[in-house]
């Protein structure tokens, strides 16, 4: 289990973060997968159970397979979420059909705010969202513990 920035490697002296080199990658939380999945897999079977029982069952088909697009493209974008760190910036990696990278320095960061729902709250996974000088900003999918990456990204920061 990986609890932040355990894969630091350290050249030079203990003390001095110049030398410092730091390569990080996160994923997207299974946790959040798997609470989203479930939350949107009884909403379908509420809405296929109502729609069969007021008008039929066709529709109550039809109905389900279009809700059932909603969570599958979440799940496929939080799959081919990757957040890298290393000593100089953050990268948010986003493949899907096309690849979006953003990245953001250290030296132009100018906070880190942290978004967590009552799930994400209970089974501790959120949102990050970096904010950059100017109108730049990078928003992570669902993350573990994104109390402990804030502080870490906020502590390198600091470094600077």
């Amino acid at each position: 289990m990986d609890h932040g920035l355990d894969k630091s490697i350290s050249e030079g002296s203990g003390e001095d973060s110049v030398g410092e080199v730091i390569f990080v990658e996160r994923r997207a939380s299974v946790r959040a997968i798997l609470v989203t999945l479930t939350i949107w897999f009884v909403v379908v079977f509420v809405l296929g159970v109502i729609t069969w029982v007021q008008i039929n069952g066709a529709l109550a088909l039809l109905v389900s397979a279009v809700v059932l697009l909603f969570p599958l493209f979440s799940f496929i974008n939080w799959v081919m979420f990757r957040m890298l760190i290393d000593s100089e910036k953050i990268q948010m990696v986003r493949t899907f059909i096309f690849r979006n990278k953003e990245s953001l320095e250290f030296n132009k960061i100018e906070g880190v705010d942290i978004q967590q729902g009552p799930f994400g709250r209970a089974f501790d996974y959120g949102r990050l969202t970096i904010s950059g000088v100017g109108i730049k900003q990078l928003r992570t999918e669902p993350i573990d513990h994104p109390d402990q990456v804030a502080g870490e990204i906020r502590a390198l920061i600091a470094r600077r």
